[in-house]
């Protein structure tokens, strides 16, 4: 089964109840029980998601953090707490569990967030499964991937395609002495920063739909597609590159946009809203598509053709 086969058998067997607002499926829950709550988990595996042997404690501790971080600001939520569940080979955790905790506390300081508790267990490989919790501000409503419209546009925060350029040059280590400076790409695959004030404030502003770059933009913007049922038109050419992909791709023989558009781990937040509604959320914002009638799915187009890619993302064979 594919992962998204495997995620929508998961919300098949979990039905909402009373006191939850929204369940399996986006990129957090909500609970309405007082005032509402989101909840979002992710687990990270040594050899997938990161290489132990390539990264430092610190580093490890806060891309654990960051991730889920980056579910909250997709739904607009305020960090309050996280609960951290690590299984470890025996011996492991003596030389990394300062520097590990001391990379997510540091983030988790940034944005007023408690690390809470969690679990330790036993394991061949080092697994860390990290959960949190957030706020909506006042009465305010989640916004979800599925309030895209036709006649709104599509807006990307910050760059894309840095962790893709990162892991690159962890597959290719000799790449890096060729380029002017490799030192930000590395660090975006490292360290992503969750776009959680940006998330707020867009929020604030009324966007329509919003959700993490986690799995690459093509992958991702289809699935805001089939959960607004709207089609959406994204234009390759206006995907704002991230600084050192274009001198990383041209070493390679590759096209910078379209690794952009299909690397993941970019964790910026992809947006549909009004021009009115971006504007006034005074956040950096690239316009890089329009929502569309007709059916869920999305078209890519460069200089006005269309574009098809030999890889929409990244997906887990679960």
């Amino acid at each position: 089964m594919s992962e998204l086969s495997i995620v929508e058998r998961i919300a098949a067997l979990t039905p909402t109840r009373a006191g939850t607002l929204l369940g399996v499926g986006d990129d957090a829950a909500v609970l309405a029980r007082g005032g509402a709550t989101v909840l979002s988990q992710d687990l990270l595996v040594d050899g997938v998601h990161f290489r132990l042997g390539a990264t430092t404690g610190a580093d490890l501790g806060h891309k654990a953090l960051a991730v889920n971080l980056s579910d909250l600001a997709a739904m607009g939520a305020r960090p309050a707490a996280a609960l951290v569940g690590i299984a470890a080979p025996p011996g492991l955790l003596d030389g990394l569990v300062d520097d590990l905790y001391s990379g997510m506390d540091a983030l988790a300081e940034e944005f007023g967030a408690t690390i809470v508790g969690g679990d330790l267990t036993s394991a061949r490989e080092l697994v860390l499964a990290v959960a949190v919790t957030g706020e909506l501000p006042g009465d305010r409503a989640p916004i979800t991937r599925s309030g895209a419209r036709p006649g709104h546009s599509i807006y990307v925060t910050g760059s894309l395609g840095a962790a893709a350029g990162g892991l690159s040059l962890l597959d290719e280590p000799g790449l890096a002495a060729q380029l002017a400076d490799a030192a930000p790409l590395l660090a975006a695959y490292h360290r992503p920063w969750p776009r959680v004030r940006e998330g707020l404030r867009l929020a604030e502003a009324g966007v329509a739909a919003m959700m993490d770059l986690s799995d690459g933009l093509a992958l991702d913007v289809t699935r805001m597609a089939i959960a607004s049922d709207v089609r959406i038109e994204l234009d390759l050419d206006r995907i704002p590159l991230a600084p050192g992909l274009a001198e990383l791709s041209a070493i390679e023989g590759a096209d910078a946009r379209r690794r952009a558009a299909s690397g993941g781990d970019d964790y910026e937040l992809l947006v549909a809203a009004d021009a009115a509604s971006a504007g006034a959320s005074g956040v950096e914002l690239t316009e890089i598509g329009r929502v569309l009638d007709g059916p869920a799915g999305v078209d890519m187009v460069s200089a006005g053709a269309p574009v098809t890619l030999d890889a929409a993302g990244w997906t887990h064979d679960v």
